[in-house]
Parts: structure tokens; sequence; C-alpha cells
């Protein structure tokens, strides 16, 4: 090889970006349509995946712990962090010397809310195994006072969360009694198992 066949002629540098110009241009549109349902798989399996760690937690330290949707009682449960503490007194309350840990923050996940896509605009009426959506007060969240309870001996509260997205999809994560997660999809007529 010659010193002077190194390099790339400027018809070809032109027509290798008018194929990458070609390609973005028809790729961007739909990587901006599926961002929204990446962000609430995302959230979905963020969520469960902290839910398990604080049942892990409550065994491993052999305590009472609760993973909190609304720590400072307010009923706001979209503005907050999502937090986890120890009761080691056990007395269902959040006390100073109790320590807490934020687990889950909402906000990171851009168009994700806390309930299922509303019904009115083609969102489930009921939840999986034909429950009822709003049993927790219609917040997303069905556990009593918006918190999980973890017990020492591996179980939990039951209840269902509930996060959609502003393209109509809506996840749902059972917990059972033995803090067994299930998580539901639903995107169209019906739910299924995720």
């Amino acid at each position: 090889m010659k010193l002077n066949e190194i390099g790339v002629t400027l018809k070809e540098l032109v027509v290798t970006l008018t194929v990458i110009g070609v390609a973005a241009a028809w790729g961007l549109p739909h990587l901006a349509e599926m961002l929204p349902n990446y962000h609430l798989t995302t959230a979905a399996r963020s969520l469960v995946v902290q839910i398990h760690r604080a049942k892990l937690r409550a065994v491993h330290e052999s305590s009472i712990y609760y993973f909190d949707f609304d720590f400072d009682d307010n009923g706001d449960l979209e503005s907050e962090d999502y937090c986890l503490w120890g009761d080691r007194n056990r007395n269902r309350r959040k006390e100073l010397l109790e320590k807490s840990y934020r687990v889950f923050d909402l906000e990171l996940f851009p168009n994700v809310h806390l309930k299922a896509f509303p019904a009115e605009l083609g969102g489930p009426k009921r939840g999986p195994n034909n429950t009822k959506i709003d049993a927790g007060g219609g917040d997303g969240v069905s556990f009593a006072q918006n918190r999980i309870k973890f017990n020492p001996d591996g179980t939990c509260s039951t209840g269902t969360i509930y996060l959609h997205n502003t393209k109509g999809r809506t996840f749902a994560i059972r917990l059972r009694y033995n803090c067994l997660t299930q998580l539901w999809h639903h995107h169209g007529s019906k739910w299924e198992r995720w």
C-alpha cells in the first residue's frame, strides 16, 4: 500500500454521514416512543428489588422493618422519597433514634406515577385476579397506612402497589403474606404476569 492511498474520499465520507443521518432520523422517534415504557419497567423492577432487600434486612437483623410510602403521614405519596426504617421498640411509629434509609425515589423515573392508569382513559377497572384497585384509598398503594411491614420471620403485610406511565401502561406489584412478589402488567384489555 502506498502512502497516498491511505484515508477516505470525500464521496465515501458523505455517503457514510448520509446513512448515519437517515438511521438517526428513523430511529430517534422510535426511541422517544420506547422511553416511557422503559422507565415504567425499570421503576417496577427497582421497587421489587428494594422490597426484597427490606425483607432480607428484617430477617437478617431479627427486627421489624417498614417500607414507608408516606414517611411524614401527610397523605402525599408522590412528593416524598420512600423510606425503610426499623421499628426497634415495636410501637409502629418512627422515632428519632430509629434509623431510616432512603430506598426509592420515584422522581428518578420521568412520567412514572404511583396509581393505576385511569380507567376513564382506558386503564384497568379492576386489578390482577379481579382485586379492587382503589382498596388503599386510590393512592396506588393498598397496604395499611401506606407501608409494608416486614417481620423477622420472613413474612410481610399483603397488598398491591400500582405504577403507570403516560402511555397507558400499568404495573401492579402484589405482595403475599410470605413475601412472594408478583409483577403484573396491564396494557390494553387484560392483566398478564410479567
